[in-house]
């Protein structure tokens, strides 16, 4: 699994100093947590309920999901980086359903 900060993110310096990060999975009534860690600067956890993952990285409360990772490699794309991380720890609740964002807008699965 890899992730892509942009080159201007000042998010990035931070993951990349401690060497490790957190993918969290956000369920279907996250989106509004969505939003407030893609803006830019501020302290974005700030009203995100969370706690520490194994390796000190936030684990967002109420996930469908997290991934706890190590850095493997950082290889330069353009205006973007991409950040490549080996799986530590995981956990998951497969009772939630996650958010999805497609085509410029957040979405659901359904069942068929």
């Amino acid at each position: 699994m890899a992730f892509l900060p942009g080159k201007t993110s000042s998010t990035f310096p931070v993951i990349a100093g401690s060497g490790t990060f957190c993918v969290n999975v956000l369920t279907t009534d996250q989106e509004w947590i969505c939003r407030a860690l893609s803006v830019s600067g501020g302290d974005k956890f700030a009203e995100v309920p969370w706690r520490p993952g194994p390796h000190g990285d936030p684990v967002i409360d109420g996930a469908v999901a997290w991934i706890g990772r190590t850095i493997e490699a950082v290889h330069d794309a353009g205006d973007h980086r991409i950040v490549i991380g080996r799986v530590d720890d995981l956990d998951a609740d497969s009772t939630a359903s996650p958010l999805l964002f497609f085509q410029s807008r957040y979405n659901q699965l359904v069942s068929a």
